[in-house]
């Protein structure tokens, strides 16, 4: 099985904001010489699979869902650059923008088997399908 044959379908996406009560205080961080000196940004990308739920009734797997975005929410407190997005600034260099802007949530469904799936070599089984593509963000999550 090729990446043309798996199909992924996204079901909603919506932006996990930081659950806070302080007051959105916009400020900048330089990205370390690390970051600066890489050539093209550098991703790294987890997947994980589980069994496929038995909710009859869905109602189950909305609260799994919600219950993810819950405690999304209360980890992006004390690690909030995680909601933050990389921008240019006037100079033209990479900075991260503190902005609260929050983390791309993305519920999607992907109807085939695990086995049918050469895990040993992704980029030709499932491509970036199963792994949401980030744009400015840090960090995107697909469930």
């Amino acid at each position: 099985m090729d990446a043309k044959e798996v199909e992924v379908t996204a079901i909603k996406k919506k932006v996990v904001a930081v659950n806070s009560k302080l007051p959105k205080q916009d400020h900048w961080l330089p990205l370390s010489n690390l970051d600066l000196c890489i050539v093209r940004p550098l991703d790294f990308s987890l997947f994980f699979c589980y069994n496929k739920p038995t909710c009859k009734d869905n109602s189950t797997c909305v609260a799994m869902v919600e219950v993810l975005k819950k405690a999304l929410e209360e980890a992006l407190v004390p690690s909030y650059t995680l909601s933050s997005e990389v921008v240019l600034n006037s100079m033209g260099d990479p900075k991260l923008l503190c902005n609260k802007r929050g983390v791309d949530f993305i519920e999607a469904f992907a109807d085939t088997e695990l086995q049918k799936l050469n895990l040993f070599k992704p980029d030709e089984t499932i491509g970036c399908k199963l792994v949401p593509k980030k744009l400015n963000g840090v960090l995107a999550i697909q469930v």
